[in-house]
């Protein structure tokens, strides 16, 4: 190293001359160890010498410059603890808003994901992506994406690490020098995220694509041996594996042991796992991530050190193959050191301990595998309670994955994941609950299905509550609103398109969209009471629900586990559990009868005979026993169960009476919705639409109280009465026009009906009323829509998507009635309920709806809402109003009074009164005045009758 005279006078200039000769090594073409150890000595001394001089007051570029190419050749040389000093320290001198502030941070965030502490990496690198906008920094800005996806990515949320490798590819493929290296780097993770949630045949042709490059072919050897595994074809798996040098990846012995212990070969998979223990220790026990983003925004190279995780993953596999071979104790052994590497916070001796606080996990996904299994031997070993503790962490766990995703469409593939080991959770407690009768575990049973349920709409509703709070709070969260409006609209626009490059191109788009959303929420967390909302998992107790019901009312709440249908029964005076068993025939039972509802009026008579009998016998009788005489019924269901009207079904075992007649209905989706009734509408009266009511032209009509508007005249729909919508032809409902007449508020009929003035209307009525057409998929639940008039403007402009739903603000809305066919049909998703029209309106904010569950005659629905709206406007609480309605219908003088008529119409939110219940003394008069009318129409009637007479006399 060439001397240095001490800083100050010529002094100074030396310092200089040793930055500028330690920088000119840095940037040699071809480094070597050696050039790059004096580089890092001379900027060590330059950075120390300033440091102590002090008096460089956060301008000193020479500083900074020296701490930063310190910490670059630190963290190239795997020394990230130092590097993260020198980068903290860069930090700490350099004023705010500058680029170097965001190379920095990128780097220090980089620096803290190598050192496996993602709470610090994803503060730094949060940040500076926040400031990524203001620099044309593409190197940088590469390895801040690449790193934030391989974060996302270790903490399981796959879809979203995909979005960041997208966006940092697009970067790389935007320069003319192309980096081959980083290209092939980012295709391999996205790959990688792709087999993740299932896509194994994208992710296999991306790699088959990416054989050619030499100098990271083990990495593909690796990953697509990882992808014939999650596709179960383990002898395959085993043939890339073994192509894979284990001196550039020693954990590829791990899923090489994890292969094995698939095909049940048991010494093998000790043999592998053994030899990776063995390799770090003739390593010395030294760490080093394998595969990390070093400081070029590369794969790290060379001589490969075990990751710690890989240590983790060995432990988990052990513990995996220990309970194979039946040693319990060793399993738990292994499983608790497999954990506490995860983990990093719990004692690893104590074999009962688990994390509580999951900030600065390890590895996500990792940490709850490890959770479940260890849960699953202590149920082995007959220890219910251990089994309970552990399962009560992993769920925990679970709940703060979900709460961190930033999609809902990543919630729900998560849930789809996890439903088993809340049944399983479940299971545990009610068997505890049988050891020990005076413990609380039944209660904590029912409460874990509950936390289970209805998930990503309850953290909607909690996060948007915000929304009434003035402030910038308020604001972010009307753009997190847009975001996801914008992310549905395109989501509505990709369906069916064939443009493989428009699609590629929106596709793009949404990716956009969807780190935007994530962005905004992080920029939420920082307001502690929308973080402490957002994560809380504290939930309600038993006596909340209690203080909620009234004398009458039973909280009938499903949980469907395996074989098993499980109910709990809540009211005032207590909680009671009962089990159904035979949980297949069950269910068969009840798609045969939602078949026999469905088909009456093609042709067929509605016959329940014996499934009805069955599903009395084995269904209601139970229920009704359990609830001891309630007479209204508060259901959360689950499963097939959720699309069953429960109101159809028999209240006698002859099927003599249906259930309608002696018990009030209504749905939630979750018990922790009990008591959401949404908020006062800014007006009074009903918003009503009804797009195909007549052939003419249309317009809107505002009306008091029981007056009627009269809408007429014009050129008439397309086809004749109907209406084309995106090119799909829909038939008049001229029983909508009755439908909506005389209701107290505004009235759009035919031309004025659409898409367009209800999103200017929506929220600002108590009440919405469409009575129009709908298309609900089972399969799809982005091609579901409500239809309004065609305006002629394009599919987006007549149709409100389901997605679109999610977007709107409908927090003042009380009650949307969707009185079109099967708004209430959708694919059922575990423990979130049918993925319907009428959700979308409650994670929306709508208080409560009423939808159709199949197509059905319009003249009957058209009659019983109409009694509906009677029978609420005397101060009927929703249930019992529609119960009523239906009643009535059941005593008219209709044709077929079969359920198939009038069980379609659902009740599903708030149940409670819209209006004050009425005094006997109004009813009176109100039934005097009615007498009247229809005393002097019948008069009228026989008078017109007459003079028809007199009139043909002449």
């Amino acid at each position: 190293m060439p001397l240095m005279a001490s800083p100050g006078g010529s002094g100074g200039d030396g310092l200089l001359a040793l930055y500028r000769h330690a920088d000119s090594l840095y940037h040699l073409n071809q480094s070597t160890p050696a050039n790059d150890s004096l580089a890092l000595a001379e900027f060590t001394v330059v950075a120390d010498v300033l440091e102590k001089g002090g008096n460089h007051g956060g301008s000193d570029t020479l500083l900074t410059g020296a701490l930063l190419k310190k910490g670059i050749l630190l963290d190239a040389g795997g020394d990230y603890a130092r590097a993260r000093v020198a980068y903290c320290r860069v930090l700490g001198y350099h004023p705010p808003n500058d680029s170097l502030i965001f190379v920095t941070s990128v780097l220090v965030g980089t620096v803290y994901y190598n050192l496996d502490r993602f709470d610090s990496a994803s503060y730094y690198l949060l940040r500076a992506e926040s400031a990524s906008g203001r620099f044309k920094d593409r190197d940088n800005s590469v390895r801040l994406y690449n790193t934030l996806g391989a974060l996302y990515c270790d903490n399981g949320n796959y879809r979203q690490g995909k979005n960041y490798f997208d966006k940092a590819l697009e970067l790389v493929r935007g320069v003319r020098v192309y980096d081959t290296a980083a290209a092939v780097s980012l295709q391999i993770n996205i790959a990688t995220a792709s087999f993740r949630v299932g896509q194994y045949a994208d992710a296999l042709a991306i790699y088959r694509q990416l054989l050619g490059y030499r100098p990271l072919r083990d990495y593909v050897y690796e990953n697509m041996g990882r992808a014939y595994v999650g596709m179960e074809d383990y002898r395959s798996a085993m043939d890339w594996f073994r192509r894979v040098k284990v001196e550039q990846i020693p954990g590829v012995l791990n899923e090489m042991a994890n292969a094995e212990l698939h095909m049940h070969r048991l010494d093998s998979c000790e043999w592998f796992l053994r030899r990776l223990r063995e390799v770090v220790a003739a390593s010395g026990g030294k760490s080093m991530p394998v595969g990390a983003v070093a400081s070029d925004g590369k794969t790290a190279s060379g001589a490969a050190r075990v990751h710690p995780l890989d240590m983790g993953v060995n432990a988990f596999y052990a513990a995996a193959e220990l309970n194979e071979r039946g040693d319990l104790p060793g399993a738990l052994a292994s499983v608790q050191q497999a954990i506490g590497q995860f983990a990093g916070s719990i004692n690893k001796k104590d074999a009962y301990g688990n994390p509580t606080n999951f900030t600065g996990a390890f590895a996500y996904y990792r940490l709850f595998d490890a959770l479940v299994l260890k849960a699953e031997l202590y149920d082995r070993v007959k220890d219910l309670a251990a089994a309970y503790a552990t399962y009560t962490a992993a769920l925990s766990l679970l709940r703060y994955i979900e709460k961190s995703y930033a999609t809902d469409e990543a919630k729900l593939f998560l849930k789809k994941k996890s439903a088993l080991v809340y049944a399983e959770a479940l299971s545990a407690c009610l068997r505890l609950s049988i050891l020990h009768p005076n413990g609380d575990y039944l209660e904590q049973a029912f409460l874990i299905g509950e936390k289970s349920k209805a998930s990503v709409i309850t953290a909607n509703l909690e996060e948007t509550a915000f929304m009434g709070v003035a402030g910038p709070e308020r604001d972010l969260l009307q753009k997190v609103n847009n975001c996801k409006y914008r992310i549905a609209r395109l989501d509505v626009k990709s369906e069916g398109m064939t443009d493989s490059a428009a699609l590629a191109a929106m596709t793009r788009e949404k990716e956009g969209d969807e780190l935007e959303l994530s962005r905004l929420q992080k920029a939420l967390e920082k307001d502690g009471e929308y973080y402490r909302v957002k994560y809380g998992d504290e939930g309600g107790t038993v006596s909340d629900l209690q203080g909620e019901l009234t004398a009458s009312q039973a909280l009938v709440s499903l949980y469907v586990a395996r074989d098993v249908l499980h109910v709990f029964v809540v009211t005032k005076d207590g909680l009671r559990h009962v089990a159904v068993d035979s949980l297949a025939q069950l269910e068969k039972d009840v798609e045969g009868w939602l078949d026999a509802l469905k088909t009456t009026g093609n042709g067929h008579r509605f016959s329940g005979g014996e499934i009805g009998r069955r599903l009395y016998t084995r269904l209601v009788k139970p229920i009704r026993e359990t609830t001891r005489g309630k007479t209204e019924w508060v259901i959360v269901p689950d499963g097939v169960f959720a699309l069953l009207p429960w109101e159809s079904l028999y209240a006698d075992e002859e099927g003599k009476q249906w259930l309608v007649e002696t018990t009030t209905m209504s749905y939630r989706f979750s018990s922790r919705l009990l008591n959401a009734e949404g908020g006062a509408g800014m007006k009074e009266g009903v918003l009503a639409f009804a797009p195909f009511a007549s052939a003419g032209d249309g317009g809107a009509t505002s009306a008091g109280s029981g007056a009627a508007g009269a809408v007429g005249g014009g050129s008439g729909a397309a086809t004749g009465g109907g209406g084309s919508v995106g090119g799909e032809v829909f038939q008049r409902l001229p029983a909508s026009r009755e439908e909506i007449a005389g209701l107290p508020g505004v009235q759009y009929l035919d031309t004025r009906a659409t898409k367009q003035q209800f999103l200017a209307a929506v929220n600002h009525y108590p009440i919405v009323h469409l009575a129009t057409h709908a298309v609900s998929s089972m399969d799809d639940a982005a091609a579901s829509f409500i239809a309004f008039y065609p305006a002629g403007r394009g599919v987006m402009d007549d149709r409100l998507y389901l997605e679109e739903l999610y977007g709107l603000n409908l927090r003042s809305t009380r009650l949307v009635i969707i009185s079109a066919c099967e708004t209430g049909q959708g694919e059922v998703a575990p423990q979130e309920g049918v993925i319907s029209l009428a959700r979308a309106f409650a994670y929306a904010g709508c208080g409560s709806t009423i939808n159709s569950l199949w197509k059905a005659d319009d003249q009957a629905t058209s009659a019983i809402l109409g009694r509906f709206y009677y029978y609420l406007k005397r101060g009927e609480t929703k249930a019992r109003a529609l119960q009523l309605a239906k009643l009535d219908y059941l005593k008219s003088d209709a044709i077929d009074k079969s359920p198939a008529y009038w069980a379609h119409l659902v009740l599903t939110g708030d149940s409670g009164a819209l209006y004050p219940k009425r005094r006997w003394i109004l009813w009176a008069v109100e039934g005097f005045a009615l007498l009247v009318m229809v005393t002097v129409a019948w008069n009228w009637k026989k008078w017109e009758k007459k003079s028809r007479r007199i009139g043909n006399a002449f």
